[in-house]
């Protein structure tokens, strides 16, 4: 079967498809995506268990106050709504509980400074410069902060230096070194490899805009396609890609789906791990087809993946134990350096993150729905991974189910008589996320974020096949901000960046000026 011609055909449909999608689409572009999976959002998705909705990923973003950037992204792409997000506690909204004491994150730098230097007067010279380093590393990003600086310049961008070279001169104490790297957890990147200004990226979309997403992240996903479709665009699911063949003249000249598809473009948006993009690539006659050099292709062989993530999604048989407005990180150890230390399934995990699966739960709620992540790589399943979703053995039950305990047990440190509290629990493997999201080794995050897969050594956008670009989370940084803000990368090869960048930071201007109520007539004209 012969679809008709597009100008652009994407695959995948995670936020970074969705992301290139509405704005090819906003911009006149007709637009195709193909998903494999029966619904699109990719880490969007969110799934019902017990009367519950979990996310299986998007469990909150930052950077989405009025003016501020994935904000200002999803209205310029008419997809925000307020009724899609749910703003965290002002104060403290990121806990971190170690064995022998407690600190947290609070919105806004007028109110996370004093609060760490309260808990660290010794160390508020420390404290007050490393969160200037912040602020102004965070400023030279240019599809972060909407500026016309060239996204080749990686000067000030922190990408070249690793977060452990800019604290350890900072400070030596252990506990706000603890505190400092706690979002490491997040990533899943050390301190030693992590890029500064990754890391920063992060911080300050946190620290500016933290939310959860309310009714789950199907949600944001639905509104994506919707905005997609109102501009002519069409999101295909059930359309799994198996071929991208390319002719002598090194275009992709059609793409193949599992069910006969065929379909033809002008360009081809790959929105999945560049090694899943690369094995589709055939020549005409259907043959393997590798335009790359040797280095290349040693380098793409031996890129290191995210950590694999074990997920617990339970709900108690009462109120919430914790804060929904809240998450809470709790951590073995008071000690930075162990981290990450290697650990076998039947240890306690060293980190552990906590989230409301209901940001906004009814008075009258009689039970509370969370869900619990910590590492658990792929390796510690390998025995089954040639075994089918639902079809796998009573092993690997088991094993899910002794892991699942120990993060309850790292949990009950803190929260004592939470897991009695527990009426229903699942749990998720990378096997998981290999079955239904497709992510290389089942990892979360993509490429391994560190120093040497980023910046300057990044696997960018553009690729040796001329009408084939990349987007998504390996291609730039990890999380929902981070793969739409890859989007914008990649569109801009097709319809130049320079416009929308100005565009986004002229709306951006208007949203915070409207949120401050000044009223700015300038923008009204712009924008009314």
């Amino acid at each position: 079967m012969n679809a008709a011609r597009t100008d652009v055909l994407i695959i995948g449909s995670g936020i970074s498809s969705l992301t290139s999608a509405a704005l090819l689409a906003a911009k006149g572009k007709k637009v195709r995506v193909l998903e494999a999976y029966t619904k699109p959002g990719g880490y969007m998705h969110s799934f019902s268990r017990f009367g519950e909705i979990y996310d299986t990923g998007a469990h909150y973003t930052g950077a989405l106050g009025p003016g501020q950037p994935f904000h200002t992204i999803l209205d310029y792409l008419g997809v925000y709504r307020e009724d899609l997000f749910e703003p965290l506690a002002d104060e403290r909204f990121d806990v971190f509980r170690f064995p022998d004491f407690e600190a947290a994150f609070s919105k806004g730098y007028d109110r996370l400074i004093p609060g760490l230097v309260a808990e660290f007067p010794h160390e508020a010279d420390a404290i007050r410069a490393y969160f200037a380093r912040v602020q102004a590393t965070v400023k030279n990003f240019p599809h972060y902060e909407f500026s016309d600086r060239s996204e080749n310049d990686i000067a000030g961008t922190g990408l070249d230096v690793s977060l452990a070279s800019v604290v350890e001169p900072l400070t030596s104490n252990p506990k706000l070194k603890c505190v400092l790297y706690a979002y490491c957890v997040l990533h899943g990147v050390y301190p030693e490899e992590a890029p500064f200004g990754f890391h920063a990226i992060m911080t300050d979309s946190l620290i500016r805009g933290a939310y959860g997403l309310r009714g789950g992240g199907d949600h944001l996903a639905k509104s994506f396609v919707r905005a997609i479709e109102a501009k002519g665009g069409e999101v295909l699911c059930k359309k799994r890609v198996t071929e991208m063949r390319v002719g002598t003249d090194r275009l992709v000249k059609e793409v193949r789906t599992e069910d006969g598809g065929v379909y033809t473009a002008d360009w081809v948006i790959a929105g999945i791990h560049p090694k899943a993009a690369f094995r589709l690539l055939r020549d005409e006659s259907g043959l393997a087809y590798d335009p790359f050099t040797p280095v290349f292709r040693e380098r793409m062989t031996n890129l290191e993946e995210s950590l694999g993530i074990f997920g617990v999604y339970a709900t108690t048989k009462d109120a919430p134990p914790v804060d929904p407005h809240r998450n809470f990180y709790y951590f073995d150890s008071s000690d930075p350096e162990t981290f990450f230390d290697t650990l076998t399934p039947d240890q306690t995990p060293k980190a552990v993150f906590l989230s409301s699966a209901n940001r906004r739960p009814s008075p009258e709620a009689k039970n509370f729905a969370f869900s619990l992540h910590a590492a658990g790589p792929i390796e510690w399943f390998d025995d089954w991974r040639g075994s089918r979703f639902g079809k796998r053995p009573a092993e690997y039950a088991a094993k899910k189910e002794a892991f699942a305990e120990n993060i309850f047990r790292a949990v009950e440190r803190y929260e004592p008589g939470l897991r009695a509290k527990v009426g229903k629990y699942v749990s998720s493997t990378p096997l998981t996320h290999l079955h239904f999201n497709g992510s290389e080794d089942g990892t979360s995050y993509g490429l391994y974020h560190s120093i040497a897969n980023t910046g300057a050594r990044a696997i960018g956008p553009r690729t040796k096949v001329i009408n084939l670009l990349l987007t998504g989370q390996s291609t730039l940084f990890p999380g929902l901000l981070g793969a739409a803000v890859s989007a914008l990368r990649t569109t801009g090869h097709i319809i130049g960046i320079k416009p929308i960048i100005e565009e986004l930071r002229l709306l951006g201007r208007k949203n915070e000026s409207l949120h401050h109520g000044s009223g700015n007539a300038d923008f009204a004209r712009q924008f009314g």
